[in-house]
């Protein structure tokens, strides 16, 4: 089952790499047009573009974090960091 990036997840990773549209259009193979056009949600990502985007974003280090369930104190939401290289094995993955 493949993982659909959210509008706001790409425009995160792109900010973090400080890559523009037409950046990861071209590196991804995706239209520029398109990924426009689903950042400003004006239509969906298809699942290919969105399994494109996210194999070009995470060989550029960026990891998607994944929406923690709703239990108290825990951080909500999803989001995007750096993926340490090599991972670091004495940090504390909650």
């Amino acid at each position: 089952m493949a993982t659909l990036l959210t509008a706001d997840l790409i425009r995160a990773a792109r900010a973090l790499l400080g890559w523009s549209q037409l950046e990861l259009a071209q590196r991804s193979g995706v239209t520029q047009k398109a990924l426009s056009d689903f950042e400003r949600e004006k239509r969906p990502l298809t699942a290919k573009a969105s399994d494109r985007l996210k194999t070009t974003l995470e060989a550029n280090n960026v990891q998607f974090i994944a929406v923690n369930s709703e239990v108290s104190g825990e951080i909500m939401g999803g989001g995007v960091r750096w993926r340490p290289t090599p991972p670091r094995m004495d940090m504390k993955i909650l």
